[in-house]
């Protein structure tokens, strides 16, 4: 009886339902398809990165390098030479990009540039800047800036999405996308402005396969919420044959660089004065340590130190590759006093050996 009442009720309204349903199709027929559109994207995924890029876009700036006329006046009477990008990293004007971004000083008659994303343009002054991780740290006299969002304890890992926000080849702010390939990757610095060595050095680099192109060095390399995971610094280019290579300085080195740069105009670290022999351990083998491969004259390890020599400890810390002994020196202060296990045709040697400061920063 309870179902009969139901019924009684119910099938009335869906008749005129679905006879108004029936007129109004009939009157405009391409509602049904909208309909039908909604209903399915309403249960689709939209994937996207607008809220990322957003966050993030408005602290990427480009910066022009411009030869100035001959009295040096104002930035619409210069050529532009170069471009590439930078990243705001404090509300009061201080950007970091790369250090071969900048002219070097022994160009006077030129001057930096930065335009933001509602198109201002600051001249920017050179703070400092750092040879061994390729950045340089710029200022403009500018308040109320938007700095990019920065976590410092996101760690990146391999397999997350980023996005590498910058100016390539003078386009005007871009964006590409790709995942982190790979992470601690080492590289020297820039052996020269035009070529980087990506075999050895202090950089910690990440590698991406965003598209990193000439313009994009000194842009942000954002993760998928916005927060900054890296400066854009090289790709490998055509000659190698080699594409979807590029790397980044970590936002965390990037913060300490730029920090030690502002308080002391360099980074300050330990000098040992020797680079390895270049040759790679096999996979599997149980070879440890650092061979000696050149040693600078004029460094603290000569006359301490010989080529052939294995580093395998330093102060009683295994040392396991080059990377561990580059960070075990460029940790360590200036005038510090270290003491090197060496293995030096079969005998096991304990060196003392006294630290000077890294002067990398000579163009």
């Amino acid at each position: 009886m309870h179902v009969k009442k139901v019924l009684f009720y119910t099938l009335p309204a869906a008749a005129v339902g679905i006879a108004a349903g029936i007129a109004v199709l009939t009157v405009n027929p391409d509602l049904g398809s909208s309909l039908g559109d909604a209903i399915y994207s309403t249960g689709q995924e939209h994937e996207t990165y607008s809220y990322a890029v957003s966050r993030a876009a408005p602290s990427v700036v480009n910066i022009y390098v411009a030869r100035l006329n001959h009295d040096y006046s104002g930035q619409n009477t210069g050529t532009i030479v170069s471009s590439a990008s930078g990243v705001i990293m404090t509300d009061d004007g201080y950007i970091v990009t790369n250090y071969h971004v900048i002219p070097s000083v022994s160009a006077p008659n030129t001057s930096i540039f930065a335009q933001s994303r509602d198109g201002k343009v600051f001249q920017a002054f050179v703070v400092g800047y750092d040879r061994r991780t390729d950045i340089a740290v710029l200022k403009i006299e500018a308040q109320n800036l938007p700095p990019i969002p920065i976590d410092q304890d996101e760690e990146v890992q391999v397999g997350d999405v980023v996005l590498a926000i910058g100016n390539p080849n003078n386009l005007g702010q871009t964006v590409t996308h790709g995942i982190i390939s790979a992470t601690a990757r080492t590289g020297s610095g820039l052996l020269t402005r035009e070529q980087m060595n990506i075999r050895e050095g202090l950089q910690d680099l990440i590698q991406t396969d965003a598209p990193i192109n000439a313009g994009n060095s000194g842009g942000a390399l954002i993760n998928s919420s916005g927060n900054l995971a890296g400066i854009n610094t090289a790709s490998f280019n055509n000659r190698y044959g080699t594409y979807g290579i590029g790397f980044a300085v970590p936002t965390k080195l990037v913060v300490y660089v730029m920090q030690e740069i502002i308080k002391h105009g360099r980074v300050i670290r330990g000098y040992l004065g020797i680079s390895d022999d270049g040759a790679t351990p096999l996979p599997g083998s149980d070879q440890v340590g650092v061979r000696v491969g050149y040693i600078d004259p004029y460094g603290p390890a000569a006359g301490s130190v010989q080529v052939g020599d294995l580093i395998v400890a330093v102060d009683g810390k295994g040392i396991s590759n080059v990377r561990g002994l580059i960070d075990s020196i460029s940790s360590t202060s200036p005038g510090t006093q270290m003491v090197f296990t060496v293995i030096r045709r079969g005998r096991q040697l304990e060196i003392p050996i006294v630290l000077a400061e890294d002067r990398p920063n000579v163009d």
